[in-house]
């Protein structure tokens, strides 16, 4: 649910992607090659120790193969072969040898303009040696010229394989979720999502989603979907350490949607599995009940140690104002996914139009921590939130904007 729109397609493509492997995953595109790598990689990296002279204001391609390893190769545009590139390919050339880089110029091989090559692999400068001379690239992968092209203000990019998010995702993460769960959501999210590192002044890095149409792709789901009003701002506590919203317009409208993402995904039939033991545990249908209370808001809440499930009706909560047994616990994870989901919610409470899942405790938390509280900064409208720390996420009906503070 991170993305949830495809863009225009109209952008050029650059020629330095030519030199690109097609099975890279990761493919990140900046119009100044020094400035980019100060930005993309720690003080530590080799690549920041070459002085890279006159081709520092070159344009430049980082992209990592599918190898465990994640293989750096850097590619820069050399321009055409007149003496004064040839002086800086030289000297560059020469640093690479004394830091132990393998390196490549491909002088008239590829069309327009000329690269220089490097890598801390040299089988990665094989493959794409061999790629080049038989004219295969990126641009031959499923999807990516295409996600390339999507309409933009930006001329840094990032793309990311969605496929191979096991690969890229970082080892180590602090976002409420497995790393397992993570991957296997941004696996479905699309096939390559784009991030416009130039986005409008002010808003962060935009994202684009390229789902090549398929309704098995959860950007695609959204993408025909409206943005819903957020009004959580009001129940949440001062302390949140994560927040995931899903603001709904219509809730039989996104159930219909998600039932037919499912069905493409061959999923459906353990959705409807799921549904069918809730009811015959709680003597009642979980869309019937979402249906009845005419569900307009989901989150899910973590701070301090607690965690609550909330949902927001088209009414007030017939909940009582103190923790109590939850009739219907595990239906909002059923209807809405595992994102939702929470240790307990065996109890729960009302305020307003809201209702909080969670344990006694959490519940009693949660009551004590919203009175009286409205938090700033969150959107009106959207069609996803998120946020986690410093990192937040929201979808609304034209971007996918990320953050962080």
């Amino acid at each position: 649910m991170l993305w949830a729109c495809t863009g225009n397609i109209s952008r050029d493509i650059p020629p330095l992607m030519r030199s690109v492997p097609s099975r890279s995953l990761a493919v990140m595109h900046f119009p100044h090659c020094s400035s980019a790598l100060e930005f993309l990689l720690d003080s530590t990296s080799i690549f920041r120790r070459v002085d890279y002279g006159r081709l520092g204001s070159a344009e430049m391609v980082l992209s990592y193969d599918y190898s465990a390893a994640l293989v750096p190769l850097l590619a820069i545009d050399a321009g055409k072969a007149d003496a004064d590139t040839s002086q800086a390919v030289r000297k560059v050339l020469s640093q690479a040898q004394e830091l132990g880089l393998h390196a490549l110029y491909t002088g008239d091989h590829l069309p327009k303009r000329a690269a220089l090559l490097l890598s801390t692999s040299r089988p990665s400068i094989d493959e794409a040696w061999s790629h080049i001379e038989s004219g295969a690239s990126i641009l031959d992968a499923p999807g990516f010229k295409e996600a390339l092209s999507i309409d933009g203000p930006g001329s840094a990019r990032i793309m990311l394989k969605n496929g191979s998010a096991s690969r890229w995702l970082p080892r180590k993460l602090e976002m409420g979720f497995s790393r397992k769960d993570l991957v296997r959501f941004v696996s479905g999210a699309a096939a390559w999502t784009v991030a416009d590192l130039d986005g409008p002044s002010g808003e962060g890095i935009v994202l684009h989603p390229w789902t090549d149409g398929k309704q098995s792709y959860m950007a695609q789901m959204f993408s025909g979907l409206p943005a819903g009003e957020m009004k959580l701002s009001s129940v949440i506590p001062d302390t949140l350490d994560m927040v995931v919203c899903l603001p709904l317009k219509d809730c039989k409208a996104y159930n219909e949607a998600w039932k037919e993402c499912l069905d493409v995904r061959a999923d459906l039939s353990r959705y409807k599995g799921r549904l069918a033991s809730l009811k015959r545990a709680s003597g009642k249908n979980p869309e019937t009940w979402m249906a009845e209370q005419d569900l307009k808001e989901v989150a899910r809440l973590d701070w301090d140690g607690h965690q609550v499930l909330l949902w927001r009706s088209a009414r007030r909560s017939r909940a009582s104002a103190a923790p109590a047994e939850n009739p219907y616990p595990g239906f909002i994870p059923a209807l809405f996914g595992e994102a939702f989901r929470i240790t307990d919610e065996g109890f729960l409470a009302g305020r307003g139009n809201w209702t909080a899942a969670g344990s006694a405790s959490d519940v009693a938390a949660w009551l004590d921590a919203c009175k009286g509280k409205t938090a700033q900064g969150m959107p009106k409208k959207a069609k996803y939130y998120f946020r986690s720390g410093k990192f937040s996420l929201v979808a609304d009906n034209n971007n996918i904007i990320t953050n962080v503070n």
